[in-house]
């Protein structure tokens, strides 16, 4: 007893005393004061504990293979051993803390509901673009404001060297051709994930396929797509053509099993005729001796066969799991790659907006100005996803940032008197 509550600590106190009160065991933990209006999304990473009093032995026991920190996923769920996918999106911690133990009563058919508390450890990100001099991606932190995200990105952006012009003029086309090939990419997972036979390249991308530089990211995606598909599927039809195999076994020894049969069944008629003749003095007893030891022989080979057939079985069962555990390892490969590439298609939108916005503008003089010191203020736009939709909100430099906030920074500048175009 002691060593559990060693183990537990105050959290088997806490369970102990809820065990002692059912009333009070009933009632779901309050949520933290911190998260009581928040609502997960894919990004935020939590941390799940659940604990269970079992009173028939005084303990606390402690889940540990769910004891863990798991990410929201791109579909919104979070992965737990016993539950497979739970639905984490759009959820308070309260929600899914509730969700999580009402599955495990279910699916387990436990008699006492286990406790379950989930913790936001890391914030989904938000992005800040525009006239800031590090635009991208930032951890998110409860209670920021616009005006401290802006300091996060380095402070408004300011213009040093006109030749800088130059150099990100050349870095804007760099940056949208690997924004070329990440649009492809992305396009390649998510055929990939939806099991489709070609790639639907977004529209976006099919404009520039006469490119030269953006043709080859095409060609190089449908290659690796082909090249995917042909490596899975060989590794499917192996384990097709083993379980085939496996099953011309099972077939071929059930085949002699009753081959065996019908000897053992000749075997027993001659046994009884033999002992018969030997009772009635017209056989000899070392004939009816042969006759039992061979039909003992015969009984021996039946089980060795029964024991092969069962062995070729379970060898089929393995490989109808090998063939779930490929989909399930593919699957989890492309959701990881995907989630990568998404990131990375923001950040270098970010960048691209940024560097577009500096081929505007013109310095204020030798020494250097700021974007904003033409007098104007600068105009914020958050851009917010919220129930399913995009929407843009305009803000000022107190108002509070979400997780997942796209932060626009634009500044009236002076502009070039030719424009600039993109090389």
């Amino acid at each position: 007893m002691r060593k559990a509550f060693a183990a537990v600590g105050a959290a088997a106190l806490f369970a102990a005393c809820l065990a002692a009160s059912p009333a009070l065991a009933a009632a779901p933990a309050p949520p933290p004061a911190s998260d009581v209006a928040y609502r997960l999304g894919v990004g935020d990473r939590v941390r799940i504990r659940v604990l269970e009093w079992r009173s028939a032995v005084g303990e606390v026991h402690e889940w540990s293979a769910l004891n863990t920190d798991v990410k929201v996923g791109p579909g919104g769920n979070v992965s737990l051993p016993l539950l497979g996918a739970v639905q984490a999106q759009g959820s308070t911690t309260q929600q899914l803390a509730d969700t999580i133990s009402d599955r495990l009563q279910t699916s387990l058919k436990l008699s006492i509901r286990p406790r379950t508390s989930v913790e936001i450890v890391q914030y989904r990100p938000f992005y800040i673009l525009g006239n800031v001099n590090k635009p991208g991606e930032y951890p998110y932190r409860p209670g920021m404001t616009v005006l401290q995200a802006v300091s996060i990105a380095g402070g408004m952006y300011r213009i040093k060297d006109a030749d800088v012009m130059l150099t990100t003029s050349g870095d804007l086309r760099v940056l949208r051709l690997e924004y070329a090939g990440l649009l492809a990419r992305h396009a390649r997972l998510q055929a990939e994930l939806n099991g489709a036979t070609a790639i639907a390249f977004p529209a976006e991308l099919a404009r520039q396929k006469n490119d030269p530089a953006v043709a080859q990211m095409i060609g190089r995606e449908q290659s690796m797509f082909v090249a995917r598909a042909q490596a899975t599927r060989a590794q499917e039809d192996a384990l097709g053509r083993l379980k085939s195999v496996l099953n011309a076994e099972v077939g071929s020894l059930e085949a002699k099993m009753k081959n065996v049969d019908r000897e053992l069944a000749m075997l027993k008629g001659e046994v009884t005729s033999t002992t018969q003749l030997v009772q009635r003095g017209l056989a000899t007893a070392p004939r009816e001796f042969t006759l039992r030891q061979t039909m003992l022989e015969t009984a021996d080979q039946r089980i060795d066969l029964d024991t092969a057939v069962l062995r070729a079985r379970e060898d089929i069962a393995k490989a109808d799991q090998a063939l779930v555990d490929l989909h399930n390892k593919t699957a989890s490969e492309i959701e990881t790659e995907l989630s990568d590439s998404e990131a990375k298609l923001s950040q270098t939108a970010a960048r691209i907006a940024t560097d577009e916005t500096m081929l505007g503008q013109l310095p204020a003089g030798p020494g250097g100005a700021a974007a904003g010191d033409s007098g104007a203020a600068a105009a914020y736009t958050i851009v917010r996803p919220s129930d399913g939709r995009i929407k843009e909100v305009q803000a000022n430099e107190m108002t509070l940032v979400e997780p997942g906030d796209t932060i626009k920074v634009a500044v009236p500048v002076r502009q070039a008197n030719s424009a600039v175009t993109d090389p």
